[in-house]
């Protein structure tokens, strides 16, 4: 059975309608619908149907219509102690199910969110109950109303984030006639004609709503909307319309030539969905195959494909960690950095529910065991997950039901077959030369590559030169020989490495020097010290010759076994000056662009660059944060480069410093933590102490903002006494600052408030405007947690002045917060959520995430406080669903908000 009540009251037995009977009847029926599963005595049964117009004998009355509803097909009413149970599952009662959908969708992403809201606001098919008209018909029906109105405004919120404002202009346009004084509704139908390219339109809905308010209400429009008009005024890029998200669609290019593995096409093709373990030996083209399958079958992925090379058997870095390869995927989702949690369990989870509904491709490439797949292993049945591997990874045979696929080595047929394909020459008759390369390299696809490049590089060399050359080279073909493909490509990669052009070959030796996952132009340009001018062609060739593969525009990355032969290649002298003008390049590079990220951090003094370095110029916070977002991967692995390589501290302290920032505001606190302690390591063994100092003060910042209160502590005290030992004040006043951030956070305020005066102090001293602002306001937020409310109102209101003159808005956001915390505590509750409500607004547009739910949940408590109940439990969903999208253990508490006390 299902039932409905969101309009006339129906129901339906295997989707045919089901006669109620008349009206009174099916008030009945819909008085225990709403309490479905629950027991609703008969007193309340009476009060909700009838009210004060019980007739004759009205218990009599009731009991004939729960008889007559009885017989009814599929009404399962039981009488219980106390009254009556409707049995039936709450989900088969459109009321239950749209309640159900709006509390899902309230704790998902915006994609999956959507969804949810449009089934259950696609539920309503009229007003509620009906003709039904007594009081608590009428009060519940006012309710689901405005349930569904929140839910409605919801909606356009997250389709006016995703780029859909032409599609809710028309009912926007619609719903603020019928409600001319409802402000969020306003701010969302002007920002959708703003969008749409009608800014005077959307002025003027502005000034219209300003002057009813005014005659009206004698009030002003509230300051969010006050803030969306002169943002529209101004034609702030903040409120453009944002660019369309897209599926992901991360597969590396189709390879160009494939033959042969018919019978393996064919079992890979069974496979819908679950999990295919595909092994074979290293280089036997286990990569090229996935992707030949994946491109000729991408309609059957709809919802894009993922793509991951977990680097399991690479020589030159660990195998990617499931947590790291976790972030890349959520990344490629488009999961906001602060809704991504830090440890691996939260973030598998996250990652199964995002895609448990997806119809994805999910390709793990070069996986090391099955403790680094089982992780990121998605949630469903729609997604297929095609695993390669060097080994069996039965265990995932055996628990996770994973069909294997063995790789063999190229039959001769298809070998041949291949080779031929790639050198393409007309007229190719020498079938014994193909026969002997094909033998040579043993079947191997990677081998088989390079010694098509070396024939296609130069045509004149007949093959059986090639031959010759391959015989040659009897020494390093012992292992090819055993039946062991790995050291054949190196002998294969010996010859082609040799067939290079002089500065190409240099630039292969040289690219072996860089650990990163891939290598950029401008990196690639540093290491060999030229420009990248320069630099293009020679990347061009290597390119083409498969010694590099260009991935994406203007980025490469190779074979690990490749780059393992390119390192043996390089003198040591050579690689030693490379690896310095690289590191110069992404040290310098990063520091120019943490001055935009974080332009009142105090800075570090850098040595010039070596020659050839090239350092980019970073002009812009979105350049910043684009390099880095490029980068980081490249920079973390050349800073442990920096450390093995024992002759770069300077750089293994440095570069850490300039990258700090990003990693912050990006979520990585894991790997902001992991480099200070690098950095560290490295001033301690320069005996460096103002490198150690500023190494220790980041790393006890990073470890406050984790929560570890008692090391940051440990940490700031070290940092601020090599900071007073050198005579570095600007260092003891951050430090101090910073002293304040970990005491309060320990609930020591009054410590707290003290580091606060004395930073103060030395800013005051050394002139340092925004440092002043901070400490200001550190001791606004310092003196309300002790309740010390004229004080605190006093520093917010100063730290507020200097801030906008400075322009920092993130601190000017806690500012706000400080002050709605006073006047909530003062009773001025109204005064409370108005600054509240700003400072959330302003913590959304700068991407916190905590403080936003934190403002929310104080949001919600001052609504309370003022009798705004709808208001405040607006808040506190919000909260709620922020802080569990974190995994943070204050959901709980704001959970409980939203439960109604138990009788």
């Amino acid at each position: 059975m299902r039932f409905a009540v969101l309009g006339v009251i129906e129901a339906y037995a295997d989707e045919r309608p089901v006669d109620l009977g008349h009206a009174v009847q099916q008030g009945v029926l819909a008085a225990l619908l709403v309490d479905a599963g629950r027991v609703v005595s008969a007193d309340q049964i009476l009060e909700r149907v009838w009210n004060d117009r019980l007739p004759h004998r009205a218990v009599d009355n009731l009991y004939t219509y729960i008889s007559r509803l009885r017989r009814i097909e599929g009404v399962d009413i039981v009488r219980r102690q106390g009254g009556y149970v409707l049995d039936v599952v709450p989900d088969a009662v459109d009321l239950h199910r749209f309640r159900a959908l709006l509390d899902e969708a309230y704790g998902l992403a915006d994609a999956e969110a959507v969804v949810l809201l449009d089934e259950a606001l696609g539920l309503w098919r009229g007003e509620p109950f009906g003709s039904l008209d007594t009081p608590w018909f009428a009060a519940l029906r006012g309710r689901l109303v405005k349930e569904r109105f929140a839910a409605w405004l919801h909606r356009n919120d997250i389709v006016l984030r995703r780029g859909g404002h032409a599609e809710l202009i028309p009912d926007l346009l619609a719903a603020t006639a019928e409600s001319p004084r409802d402000e969020r509704l306003a701010g969302q139908l002007m920002l959708a004609l703003y969008r749409d390219g009608r800014q005077a339109e959307s002025l003027s809905l502005y000034d219209r709503l300003r002057r009813r308010l005014a005659e009206e209400q004698g009030v002003d429009p509230s300051p969010p909307l006050q803030r969306l008009h002169l943002q529209v005024v101004s034609a702030d890029a903040a409120i453009a319309a944002p660019v369309e998200r897209t599926v992901p669609c991360q597969l590396p290019a189709r390879p160009p030539v494939f033959v042969g593995r018919a019978s393996e096409l064919e079992a890979l093709d069974g496979r819908s969905s679950g999990v295919v373990v595909i092994g074979g030996p290293g280089g036997v083209g286990k990569t090229s195959f996935v992707l030949r399958w994946a491109y000729d079958r991408l309609d059957r992925f709809p919802d894009g494909q993922l793509y991951l090379n977990l680097r399991g058997f690479d020589p030159t870095a660990a195998p990617l960690e499931p947590v790291v390869a976790l972030r890349g995927f959520l990344d490629a989702l488009q999961v906001p950095p602060e809704r991504i949690p830090d440890d691996v369990d939260a973030r598998s989870t996250l990652f199964r529910g995002l895609v448990a509904r997806r119809r994805l491709l999910v390709v793990l490439d070069n996986a090391r065991d099955e403790g680094q797949v089982r992780p990121l292993l998605p949630g469903g049945s729609e997604c297929l997950v095609v695993v390669t591997s060097r080994s069996r990874l039965t265990g995932l045979v055996a628990a996770e039901q994973a069909r294997p696929l063995r790789m063999p080595m190229l039959e001769v047929s298809e070998a041949a077959a291949l080779l031929t394909h790639r050198i393409d020459r007309r007229g190719l008759a020498d079938e014994a030369a193909v026969e002997e390369l094909v033998r040579f390299t043993g079947g191997l696809p990677l081998a088989l590559a390079v010694v098509a490049a070396r024939a296609i590089a130069h045509p004149e060399i007949p093959l059986g030169a090639l031959v010759a050359e391959l015989r040659d080279e009897q020494g390093r073909l012992d292992a090819l020989d055993a039946g062991d493909p790995a050291s054949s490509v190196r002998a294969v990669t010996s010859w082609s490495y040799h067939g290079l052009s002089a500065d190409a070959a240099r630039l292969f030796r040289l690219l072996g020097v860089h650990s990163g996952p891939d290598i950029g132009l401008a990196a690639a340009s540093a290491l060999a010290g030229v420009t990248a001018v320069q630099v293009r062609p020679l990347l061009a060739e290597l390119n083409r010759t498969h010694m590099v593969d260009e991935h994406e525009p203007g980025r490469f990355r190779s074979h690990d076994l490749l780059r393992a032969f390119a390192r043996e290649q390089a003198s040591e002298d050579e690689a030693h000056e490379a690896l310095g003008r690289v590191l110069d390049h992404y040290l310098h590079t990063g520091f120019a662009a943490e001055r935009r990220l974080s332009p009142h951090w105090p800075p570090i003094a850098l040595a010039e660059p070596r020659a050839g370095a090239a350092p980019r110029a970073i002009a812009t916070y979105d350049e910043a944060i684009a390099w880095f977002t490029a980068e980081h991967a490249a920079i973390l692995a050349a800073t442990e480069l920096a450390v093995a390589s024992g002759d770069f501290d300077t750089h293994a302290w440095q570069i850490p410093w300039t990258i700090s920032t990003f990693l912050t505001r990006s979520g990585r606190w894991d790997q902001r933590a992991a480099t200070q302690q690098i950095a560290l390591d490295a001033a301690k063994r320069l005996g460096d102490r103002a490198a150690q100092a500023a190494a220790l003060h980041l790393l006890g910042r990073v470890r406050s903002m984790a929560g570890d209160h008692a090391q940051a502590l440990a940490d700031l005290t070290g940092a601020l006494t090599l900071y007073q030992e050198i005579g570095d004040l600007t260092g003891e006043a951050t430090t101090h600052f910073s002293l304040g951030l970990a005491s309060g956070g320990r609930e020591d305020h009054e410590t707290a408030l003290n580091h606060a005066y004395r930073a103060l102090e030395l800013f005051r001293a050394t002139e340092d405007r925004p440092w002043e602002a901070f400490s200001v306001s550190a001791l606004g937020w310092y003196s309300a947690r002790l309740g010390q409310d004229e004080p605190a109102i006093a520093y917010s209101s100063e730290a507020l002045q200097l801030l906008r003159d400075v322009g920092d808005r993130d601190c000017e956001a806690h500012v706000l917060r400080t002050l709605g915390y006073v006047h909530h505590r003062r009773g001025e509750y109204v005064l409370a959520a108005d600054y509240h409500a700003l400072a959330g607004d302003l913590f959304h547009a700068l991407g916190d995430t905590y403080s936003e739910a934190a403002t929310a949940d104080q949001l919600g408590d001052a609504r309370h406080h003022a009798g705004d109940a709808d208001a405040a439990r607006q808040a506190w969903q919000r909260a709620e669903a922020l802080l569990s999208d974190l995994g943070h253990p204050d959901a709980e508490a704001v959970r409980a908000k939203l439960t109604p006390p138990r009788n």
